[in-house]
């Protein structure tokens, strides 16, 4: 074995270490609220808009961070329900609706607050599939959101999150009633998760 070997060894593993120790998985706690999707043309129905409800929605994070930017796979589970609003009255049926949405978000830090507190902004593309009275309908869409993660421990780290989200329409055109018309579906909602340093 040559001398240069252990030098390339101890080089290997002075690259890897830190890289895996920049992995993280986290859990997340979101509500969301959900406008769009279709609306009454002709303002016939004292409820002229049919959308997802909106509600609780679980989801798991897989990051890697490379200093100020990263990644994020997230899995996202949700039982949406369906509404039709209007009037300042809405009526939500959570016996249908539910979503598994798949995201790839890239981030990057732009500040921070305190001596150890991060601003995050999170943008990247996201794959719906939506499960309403059994049929499943797919629709690709974008995520984008602001965040504000501080450190809870030596490898755990907490995290505030405001997400936007918009794609097409979650209807076809031929279950909806004639005088109503595709829009396009957004979302806000809000965020509490907690990740672990792998």
């Amino acid at each position: 074995m040559s001398r240069s070997a252990p030098n390339v060894v101890l080089l290997l593993f002075s690259l890897v270490a830190p890289a895996a120790a920049q992995w993280h998985i986290g859990l997340e706690l979101a509500t969301h609220q959900y406008r769009g999707s279709s609306h009454d043309t002709t303002d016939s129905h004292v409820t002229p808009e049919g959308r997802p409800g909106g509600g609780i929605a679980f989801g798991l994070r897989l990051t890697k961070d490379w200093g100020r930017t990263g990644t994020t796979l997230r899995v996202t589970y949700a039982t949406t329900g369906f509404a039709i609003a209007g009037s300042g009255l809405t009526v939500t049926d959570k016996t249908t609706g539910t979503l598994l949405e798949t995201a790839m978000l890239i981030s990057t830090r732009v500040g921070g607050i305190g001596p150890s507190g991060a601003i995050r902004v999170e943008l990247g593309p996201a794959l719906h599939l939506w499960d309403f009275d059994g049929e499943y309908r797919t629709r690709f869409g974008g995520i984008g959101a602001a965040a504000y993660e501080w450190p809870v421990s030596k490898r755990f780290t907490g995290a505030v999150r405001l997400e936007g989200m918009l794609s097409p329409s979650w209807f076809e055109t031929a279950e909806l009633p004639p005088e109503f018309e595709r829009q396009l579906t957004w979302r806000y909602g809000f965020a509490l998760g907690l990740r672990y340093r792998l």
